[in-house]
């Protein structure tokens, strides 16, 4: 099993030489958001794609009691520290990344989702310290989860200045645009996005909104005005290419035009989801993007949902997948790790162990 303890100095400068090479291929990444039915509720699928390197993701369980420290986040005065209060389990990227929480999910049914948002990077020096507990971007995702039950009360508590993200920090050493969601088991959607003048909006929504699909870029004022050049009912006028306002709308015409069966098993939920999730916002290696010239690919996929917590990791790299059954990590007293992509290579069954 990988060990996943990194030496901080030695973590930044890895960090801030992968990513400040990549920046020119941050249009990548999907989350989409559907209605499961009264069994399985609200589904969901999400890609961590990147160009350039393969990504590998390990799952972190972390109990209720569980003390959590941010990153180190200097440029701020006040930074964030907490409890777990709601049982999580978190999906990490340790490769590219470096220990970036992209995903996470916890027992109240609430789970958050960060993306690349390249166009908030020329907003992240107007920026500033609010005074409120920062939290590093690479930990923002796990924060909300770990801390919240529904998407109402996370969005009270950011408006109420409980919480900051660290903009100016970064990742590695480098200012990232990026923007994060949060959606709950009621199908309530927030989405987080820094605008001009280092503003944060929060845009409001629900499972039958736009919302329900989240890519890249542009902002969301953007992209939405970009859809209103499509008929989502006509497939004939979908936009064909990888890039992220593409990706949208094939999203947003695949979740309006098909459905999932409440009465099936989860598998054939799960495998209904997959397929509209692969249509349309799935990115194959080498194929490039026309609005950057760069490639990206989708490296790795989960599809879960929010009654259960039950998720399945795909790597689209090499063709496996793992089954994370959420119910089985309830009962850890510490936090544990499990190298889901180690795992899923081997033999595709899931082993936990102590984090190191």
């Amino acid at each position: 099993m990988k060990n996943f303890k990194f030496n901080k100095i030695a973590l930044a400068a890895i960090a801030a030489a992968s990513i400040a090479g990549s920046l020119s291929t941050a249009s990548a990444c999907s989350r989409l958001i559907m209605d499961g039915g009264d069994t399985h509720g609200v589904t969901v699928a999400r890609s961590f794609d990147w160009g350039g390197s393969e990504l590998q993701s390990i799952a972190k369980a972390l109990p209720v009691g569980t003390q959590i420290t941010t990153f180190d986040v200097p440029e701020y005065q006040s930074p964030a520290s907490w409890t777990v209060k709601h049982h999580t389990v978190d999906y990490v990227e340790v490769e590219t990344f470096h220990s970036t929480s992209g995903e996470a999910i916890n027992d109240k049914g609430l789970s958050a989702s960060m993306l690349y948002q390249n166009p908030s990077v020329e907003f992240v020096n107007s920026a500033t310290d609010t005074g409120a507990p920062a939290v590093h971007m690479s930990n923002i995702v796990q924060f909300l989860v770990t801390q919240f039950a529904t998407v109402e009360e996370a969005v009270t508590a950011f408006e109420a200045g409980e919480f900051q993200a660290a903009w100016i920090t970064g990742i590695g050493g480098h200012q990232h645009g990026f923007h994060f969601s949060v959606q709950d088991k009621s199908g309530d959607i927030a989405l987080f996005q820094l605008n001009e003048g280092g503003k944060m909006v929060v845009h409001r929504g629900d499972i039958n909104s736009d919302l329900r699909v989240m890519a890249n870029a542009p902002l969301r004022q953007d992209m939405l005005e970009y859809a209103e050049k499509f008929d989502l009912d006509d497939a004939t006028t979908l936009p064909g290419s990888i890039s992220s306002p593409d990706r949208y709308i094939r999203g947003l015409h695949a979740t309006a035009n098909i459905s999932l069966d409440g009465d099936a098993d989860w598998v054939d939920v799960r495998g209904k989801m997959k397929g509209i999730f692969d249509f349309g916002n799935k990115v194959p290696q080498d194929l490039i993007d026309p609005t950057n010239q760069e490639s990206y690919a989708t490296w790795e996929t989960y599809v879960y949902n929010l009654e259960t917590g039950n998720t399945t990791y795909y790597n689209e790299g090499n063709g496996s997948q793992i089954n994370i059954n959420f119910a089985e990590t309830v009962d850890f007293t510490q936090p544990m790790c499990a190298d889901i992509y180690q795992q899923a290579r081997a033999d595709q069954k899931i082993t936990w162990s102590t984090c190191s």
